[in-house]
């Protein structure tokens, strides 16, 4: 990266790389949602499984673009887009973490006490 269109852009780039596969990962969680609303555990889980693979590819933008940049010496800055991508990360990632947890008590037989 040359200057410094090219670094906003570069992360304007990784920050809708991130937005998008969050977002769809988040889609397949609420997905999953309506299987345990409907008691239906395994495609409740099937669903929070295809979910996973989008939400890791958010992660991995997170880390190796972003963190990674930063953490060679460069600076990221702030923005609103940087904000919005990491909010709907931790969001998705937490409702995923959330629901990962009641399906696998039922499908063990156990309680989502």
């Amino acid at each position: 990266m040359e200057n410094k269109v090219d670094i906003a852009e570069y992360i304007e780039q990784t920050c809708m790389e991130i937005i998008a596969n969050a977002g769809e990962g988040r889609a397949h969680v609420f997905e999953a949602l309506e299987h345990v609303l409907k008691e239906d555990y395994e495609s409740a889980k099937a669903a929070l499984d295809e979910g996973e693979q989008f939400l890791q590819q958010a992660h991995s933008a997170q880390f190796t673009k972003l963190m990674a940049y930063q953490l060679n010496g460069n600076e990221v800055p702030f923005s609103i887009i940087i904000l919005h991508a990491m909010d709907l990360l931790m969001v998705s990632t937490s409702e995923r973490d959330l629901l990962k947890c009641i399906v696998n008590a039922r499908l063990s037989g156990g309680t989502e006490q």
